[in-house]
């Protein structure tokens, strides 16, 4: 057997929590490569353990990769990222006040230590090959819960329902998606639309809401877990997200945050609920006209007058696709630990 050593930060809710949960149910037990150990915080004593493999589900640790390398020099380093927490590029420990700095820190630190670097799309390797990162790449787009989404789906609502589930953060741009509910209603169209998630811009969501006349349109589901979320998906006539690519300031600088992946858009796809989403980061690669739409998120006028034929004739549910579940994205991790 060849076990690993899994570095993950604690939580219930996102993208590199949820990969956590599932990786650990997957890998505890496994015959060929089973978890020695699950390291939750820095300096934890690492030298109790003997891995073939140290797998980083975040870059909170990347201050310690050059000491982990020192005490692991025959173990796989192998991070996966979604490419925003390398581009923003923050340090615990050492102050340093540039960003720019910081980058070429947290690069040099990847190149010198890294053997694979997971990414989830080609939208973010080719935003980390320009911020010079060398390592080698294994693009494994998905992580779906395939069964929570193939419970009995209500279909054919009236009014029919949009449901969303992203943090009310800038980049996931809440407020244009409101601008285009606003919008639609005010054209005739009646709609319910159920938005599920927490985060510094609720409050603001729900203001424009109360202020637009919404209140009986819009109903905000707080934080829910991924089966409940998925459950909604699975009964909701469209996924809407129109995320952006935001521009974020950082100490001593800025950098693009997008979206790289985009999990729930993955579980709308695998459950054949009709999906609409912005034309930016890495979206353009799985939203296909089969099963979704793109629009151009220059106005929300413009999306309204893209959106508005949709729902004067519903399209039809989509069939259930499995190509992005856990299980499939684990076999692939497999083949590397096999290959190495």
């Amino acid at each position: 057997m060849s076990s690993i050593l899994f570095f993950a930060v604690p939580g219930s809710i996102g993208g590199m929590e949820m990969h956590a949960e599932y990786f650990i149910q997957h890998f505890s037990s496994h015959e060929r490569f089973p978890i020695a150990g699950i390291i939750t915080k820095n300096n934890e004593n690492y030298q109790r353990y003997n891995p073939a493999f140290l797998f980083f589900n975040s870059g909170h640790w990347i201050e310690e990769l050059e000491e982990l390398r020192q005490l692991f020099p025959k173990s796989v380093f192998i991070y996966r990222t979604g490419g925003n927490e390398i581009l923003k590029a923050p340090l615990i420990h050492q102050q340093i006040p540039d960003h720019a700095s910081r980058l070429s820190y947290w690069v040099t630190t990847l190149n010198s230590t890294l053997d694979v670097l997971i990414t989830n799309s080609a939208y973010t390797e080719n935003r980390l090959r320009t911020a010079g990162i060398t390592s080698p790449f294994l693009r494994c787009i998905g992580g779906v819960n395939t069964a929570a989404l193939q419970s009995p789906t209500v279909i054919d609502q009236d009014p029919p329902t949009i449901f969303c589930a992203a943090r009310f953060v800038p980049y996931k741009n809440h407020a244009l998606l409101l601008s285009v509910i606003r919008l639609l209603v005010l054209r005739g169209h009646k709609l319910r639309v159920r938005l599920a998630g927490d985060g510094p811009l609720l409050e603001s969501a729900k203001q424009q809401v109360a202020q637009d006349g919404l209140s009986q349109v819009v109903q905000f589901l707080g934080p829910l877990d991924n089966r409940k979320v998925c459950q909604e998906i699975s009964q909701a006539q469209f996924y809407m997200q129109l995320s952006t690519d935001h521009l974020t300031e950082v100490p001593g600088g800025s950098y693009i945050h997008a979206e790289g992946m985009g999990r729930s858009i993955l579980e709308a796809l695998t459950a054949g609920t009709f999906v609409i989403a912005g034309r930016s980061g890495a979206l353009p690669e799985i939203v296909t006209e089969d099963r979704g739409l793109l629009v151009d998120l220059n106005s929300a006028e413009q999306i309204a007058d893209t959106v508005e034929p949709f729902l004067k004739q519903l399209p039809k549910k989509a069939p259930f696709f499995d190509g992005y579940c856990w299980n499939k994205i684990f076999k692939r991790y497999e083949h590397v630990f096999a290959s190495h």
